[in-house]
């Protein structure tokens, strides 16, 4: 399995612990097709993140949306949304860069013809507001 499949399946997971209100990994009934990803670093590092920051994750994803009340943002948008930013804050081993361009894929992949754009604008300005944090702290 590549990082690239590691990552829609974690998605994928998100999503549905969206859907059962249980953001800890642990404790969620993965569909067999995600079971593989729970012993995958990458996975894990993910859901460990979305696991102990969910807050904090939908708060900056919240803070950076343009016109969009957080409510009307699709369930897939949102899955796609706190598993870059996830990436973004708490898993060093991979640049924002990458976190974006992989979540661009995935909407899409799995949501409509415009969330692409949408997800790309909310990662974007995430990013950019991730790195003035990074040069203000140095």
């Amino acid at each position: 399995m590549n990082r690239e499949e590691i990552r829609e399946k974690t998605m994928q997971l998100i999503y549905q612990m969206d859907i059962n209100g249980e953001f800890d990994y642990e404790k969620a009934s993965p569909v067999d097709e995600n079971v593989k990803i729970m012993n995958k670093p990458q996975a894990v590092a993910t859901l460990e993140a979305v696991r102990d920051h969910i807050g904090e994750i939908d708060e900056i994803i919240r803070a950076n949306l343009d016109k969009w009340s957080f409510e009307r943002v699709a369930r897939t948008d949102l899955a796609i949304l706190r598993t870059a930013v996830a990436e973004m804050m708490y898993v060093d081993s991979i640049p924002g860069s990458v976190s974006i361009n992989e979540a661009v894929k995935m909407s899409k992949r799995f949501s409509d013809e415009k969330s692409y754009a949408f997800v790309n604008s909310v990662l974007s300005k995430i990013d950019k507001y991730l790195s003035s944090q990074k040069k203000s702290g140095e």
